[in-house]
């Protein structure tokens, strides 16, 4: 496999890859921002194109791009392995045990395979003519079914379960997959059947699930309008964004991402050629997908449903991105351009895009809709009013945000904001009636690096730029001083300088040629990149008085270790009375001193 990871390595960049992922900002030759592994204000998350590799020097977790989406997803390395290769365009080898071992894996082959015979029934069999006529006349081109690779089934039992047992999957893998169910008294049956099928899809393109849209509504026993697979190894509802996929470039290069409720409304955007839109499929957006989506923008518009289930969706939804630190604005369409956007753009396209382009920020719109029609004459009113609102500007965490709409809510009022601040930090102090208290997220924790451990990073880093600056350092630093991890390193990389020929070259580039171990050269290639975000910019004096000062104070952790050390066993022989050793210990202290 490594032949192959170092193709898929060659053909993907590690910044473009992570850039899809968080916004980096250029620094130096590098890149930076907050790790988004661990909770950080100011960033310590670099990312080096030159040696391909990312780092965060406040967590310690780096590597390359397996790494770094194998812990972003979650994955483990086969899946990451299969990611990375269809992003790079390289074929994997067909019969890998390594690759064929992931119940994952075999999951999404079904999915990928189940996509391509909805399709083809779809597009080629007589039986699917009913669904060809019902999407065209709901608007959709040949061209843009092609393109979602919207799919049917026939109202038949076992039409993809028997089609796909004949090409060698399990029935275990199937029901896994969520398109089989298994009889509790034995046989089995299509989940799917007489629906027409919209692939969902992860925010990489791979198809993880089905929804299906009943064809014939009045089909008896047939289930609910809409069937969406069930949580499988690869699917969970509260994670996936219909469309994402398709729209996440759109999003991050217009800056804004525009959600509504349902496939359709999607579709028909995309058809329009408004391609940064996506789907919550009906529900209130989730913590899971606002976080997905602020790794391309921070800017949602949101359009829902204008019944009453789609209000509240939305403004579900809308709490959380608040509390997020998201910007939210909500598209209204006037009441008879349709109740969605499929239907306004059917009726009127400039409308819907006028909409768009009009939408109001979520507290905007909030204000006029708590404030429409009341009675301000009336006391009871006007505090439910400002319970109403205040519990929405509660969630805003920016506070000169919730200073403007605290004085816009005085204004409307007439009340004392004095009054509106005091119960601001009351309902501040209750817990939200949706927020739990999070587990801890172990593997997005911070490792805990000790001072010192710190300080020996930072030391190297300089030395290793500069042969002079080693001298200097070496000649004052006690070696067992530094971490233990790099004490090795400066011996090697001292002993090069005394002894290897001199050039022009940088020291540290010769070094590297002379092939120190592996693990030396990872080491380099992490103490470069804090070197470049840390001291890269420092003049020379200031540079060594840094280096300097780093030196005393190792010498003084190490020396401060063994001065306790020596006074944990002069305690021991006192106890012991042991006359002869607490005379060595006496002499081991003095010399210390």
């Amino acid at each position: 496999m490594s032949q192959i990871s170092d193709e898929i390595k060659s053909k993907l960049d590690v910044v473009d890859l992570i850039s899809e992922y968080i916004q980096l900002k250029p620094a130096g030759a590098n890149f930076k921002a907050c790790c988004p592994f661990h909770q950080e204000k100011s960033p310590s998350f670099m990312v080096s194109r030159p040696k391909q590799i990312w780092h965060c020097f406040g967590c310690q977790n780096g590597g390359d791009i397996f790494g770094f989406v194998m812990k972003m997803e979650g994955m483990e390395f086969p899946e990451a392995l299969r990611l990375l290769a269809e992003k790079a365009g390289v074929e994997l080898p067909a019969h890998s045990n390594e690759l064929s071992s992931s119940a994952r894996n075999r999951i999404l082959d079904i999915l990928k395979l189940a996509t391509k015979f909805y399709h083809k029934i779809l597009m080629e069999s007589s039986r699917a003519q009913t669904a060809r006529d019902y999407l065209q006349k709901r608007g959709l081109s040949t061209s843009i079914i092609e393109e979602w690779q919207i799919g049917f089934v026939p109202d038949v039992w076992d039409t993809l379960t028997g089609f796909l047992l004949k090409k060698g999957f399990g029935i275990n893998d199937l029901t896994a997959a969520g398109l089989t169910i298994q009889k509790p008294g034995g046989g089995n049956y299509d989940r799917f059947r007489g629906r027409i099928m919209f692939p969902l899809s992860d925010v990489h393109g791979n198809v993880v699930g089905f929804t299906g849209r009943l064809l014939n509504e009045t089909t008896e026993n047939a289930g609910g309008k809409y069937v969406n697979t069930p949580q499988t190894e690869v699917y969970d509802k509260s994670e996936i964004l219909f469309g994402l996929n398709k729209a996440k470039q759109e999003i991050k290069r217009q800056d804004r991402a525009i959600i509504v409720e349902g496939q359709m409304d999607v579709i028909a955007c995309h058809q329009a050629g408004q391609i940064n839109v996506a789907a919550s499929s009906g529900t209130a957006l989730t913590l899971e997908q606002i976080k997905l989506l602020k790794r391309f923008t921070n800017n949602l518009y949101l359009a829902f449903d204008s019944d009453a289930a789609g209000q509240n969706a939305a403004e579900r939804g809308i709490s959380l991105a608040l509390e997020e630190g998201t910007q939210v604005r909500v598209i209204t369409l006037p009441p008879d351009a349709g109740k969605d956007p499929d239907e306004c753009l059917k009726k009127n396209p400039e409308l819907w895009f006028k909409s768009v382009d009009g939408a109001q920020l979520f507290m905007e719109y909030f204000f006029k809709k708590n404030l429409a029609g009341k009675n301000f004459t009336d006391p009871t009113v006007r505090s439910q009013v400002a319970t109403t609102l205040l519990n929405q500007i509660a969630k805003i965490p920016d506070v000169i945000e919730q200073d403007f709409w605290l004085k816009k809510l005085t204004g409307v009022l007439d009340v004392d904001i004095t009054l509106l601040r005091e119960r601001l930090t009351d309902l501040r102090r209750k817990p939200m009636y949706n927020q739990k208290e999070a587990p801890a997220d172990k593997k997005n924790q911070a490792t805990e690096q000790n001072a010192p451990e710190i300080a020996s990073e930072n030391l190297m880093s300089i030395v290793l730029q500069d042969e002079e600056m080693l001298k200097i350092v070496a000649d004052r630093l006690k070696i067992v001083a530094l971490a233990e991890k790099h004490q090795n390193l400066f011996k090697d990389f001292l002993t090069f300088t005394q002894t290897a020929e001199k050039t022009p070259e940088k020291v540290i580039h010769r070094f590297r040629q002379s092939n120190p171990s592996p693990d030396s050269c990872q080491m380099i290639d992490i103490l470069e990149l804090l070197y470049e975000q840390k001291f890269a910019e420092l003049s020379q004096d200031k540079l060594l008085n840094e280096a300097l000062k780093i030196v005393d104070f190792l010498n003084l952790c190490y020396t401060g270790n063994i001065r306790r050390q020596i006074e944990r066993e002069m305690k021991l022989a006192e106890e012991k009375g042991d006359s002869s050793k607490m005379t060595e210990l006496m002499d081991k202290f003095k010399n210390l001193l």
